[in-house]
């Protein structure tokens, strides 16, 4: 039986109805021309595939030992993958208001941890699929190598494959002993004895965890170090509200290769170039707010954890952007200083006491939502996560991937998701956000393309140091896809 980490545990254990662990994709496919039927066709041959795991996975919950998951067979898949036709003109804003009523509902506990949908009635004649699976069962990673295997590269591939047929990963590798195809997966043990064991592991990350935190402190009252920043107390009360099941989308698209070549002129990762461009629209989009900013913005990470366990081999850190009103070389350097402490948190403790410490800090703000309390303590400003992409055009049943957009969790203490995803030469960036908090959601593509623009300009231009002249003219604006989507109900 797979084991749960402890992430991987908070997001059964911490999920409410204002707050569900949901996370998928949104594909647009172009059918090819002349093809008839075309998601009846692919919905029906897809159901002809069995799931495997996570995905067939469901949750057992006992008594005698903590909860954990276990593969489940004879599943009806009838139940779990559906066919909608829009209703209305068929915009994408119809689309994206109706994937957002599907992802605002916490998936179903008794069957396996997923729902799918084929979607059509697309005024142009595109098809799109929606999946939503439990964030307890898989990570961002692990869901593009779940949906890379289930794309094509060939447009002349017409095999079907199925998301849900599961991918075999190294997680998945470690839960067998040895080459026995009977042997039974490796797993704490059952009963007190297991319990003891647990409870062995939990102190030693426990006591790792205050080393930790004792660190942080230090550093809050400026005795330095590389610690990270001491959590909750410097996060600016901005794209604040209140907890609600609601969720609005937008999203947008930027150049990768022009943003790689940016990075590399500066010795910067395209996550920290991401950061900064998201730094500077935010900022953009925020100077519109009645109180803007202060401090800079505080922004939730999850960071790759090598050797852990479970579903989920991360762990969530926060971190520091740049100082409002700063140019795009300024917050470059802060986000890069702040990077590397989380880099030097997680190298210099544990898995389990860096996983311990995300449960435990995103804990506080869930359990005060669950007492009443309508403004707990914020996390962060937002959520960013960039879980890799895809090389080059994917295809599926001959139709090409057009879009494959993130949909993830807006998580106690914080109201705003960014992730990205890559197609191709496309940096996908998906904004979900909850209504009331962030009501215009809309103009955040606007502002991400604005920062990205003016990151060129400035980046372009010699350095306060720098003898070099300055290139002619302005760059030419990358072409970029936007959407936007409120819910009909939540226009007010």
């Amino acid at each position: 039986m797979p084991k749960l980490s402890v992430i991987d545990l908070a997001m059964f254990l911490l999920e409410t109805p204002e707050r569900p662990f949901n996370v998928g994709p949104l594909v647009l496919l172009r059918p090819p021309k002349g093809a008839r039927r075309f998601a009846d066709r692919l919905h029906e041959r897809m159901l002809a595939h069995e799931p495997g795991p996570p995905f067939n996975y469901r949750l057992q919950l006992s008594l005698s030992r903590l909860p954990s998951v276990e593969p489940m067979t004879g599943a009806d898949l009838s139940k779990h993958v559906h066919r909608l036709t829009l209703t209305g003109d068929g915009s994408m804003d119809d689309l994206m208001a109706k994937v957002c009523e599907l992802h605002e509902r916490p998936l179903s506990r008794d069957g396996l941890l997923w729902q799918f949908y084929v979607i059509d009635g697309l005024s142009d004649g595109r098809v799109a699929l929606y999946s939503k699976v439990h964030h307890g069962i898989i990570d961002g990673r692990g869901f593009v190598e779940a949906v890379t295997h289930w794309f094509s590269n060939d447009p002349k591939d017409r095999q079907v494959r199925a998301l849900w047929q599961g991918v075999p990963r190294a997680s998945h590798a470690r839960e067998r002993v040895g080459a026995d195809p009977t042997a039974a997966p490796r797993v704490a043990r059952a009963g007190l004895p297991g319990l003891l064991q647990e409870s062995g592991g939990m102190l030693r990350s426990g006591t790792a965890l205050c080393r930790m935190l004792a660190a942080q402190g230090r550093r809050s009252v400026g005795l330095g170090g590389k610690a990270m920043d001491f959590p909750f107390v410097r996060v600016p009360q901005v794209l604040s509200g209140v907890a609600s099941a609601r969720r609005n989308y937008a999203f947008a698209t930027l150049p990768l290769s022009e943003l790689k070549a940016l990075g590399k002129a500066e010795g910067a990762t395209v996550n920290d170039m991401l950061l900064t461009v998201l730094d500077g629209g935010l900022d953009r989009y925020l100077a519109g707010q009645p109180q803007r900013p202060s401090r800079p913005l505080v922004v939730d990470m999850p960071v790759a954890l090598p050797g852990a366990s479970g579903g989920n081999q991360i762990a969530v850190l926060q971190l520091a952007m740049g100082q409002p009103g700063t140019g795009a070389r300024e917050r470059l350097a802060a986000i890069r200083e702040e990077t590397a402490r989380v880099k030097a948190a997680v190298k210099g403790n544990s898995s389990e006491t860096v996983m311990l410490y995300t449960t435990l800090v995103h804990a506080l703000p869930t359990l005060l939502e669950r007492v009443g309390i309508k403004r707990p303590l914020l996390v962060s400003n937002l959520v960013f996560s960039n879980p890799f992409g895809f090389e080059g055009r994917q295809y599926l049943m001959g139709a090409e991937v057009e879009l494959a957009l993130p949909m993830s969790v807006v998580a106690a203490g914080q109201m705003l998701n960014v992730t990205v995803v890559t197609l191709g030469d496309l940096l996908q960036v998906g904004f979900l956000g909850i209504p009331g908090a962030v009501d215009r959601i809309d103009e955040l593509p606007r502002c991400t393309r604005e920062a990205f623009d003016a990151l060129k300009l400035e980046l372009d231009a010699p350095a306060p140091t720098s003898t070099r002249k300055a290139k002619p003219g302005p760059p030419r604006a990358p072409r970029a896809a936007t959407a936007r989507v409120a819910r009909k109900h939540a226009a007010a």
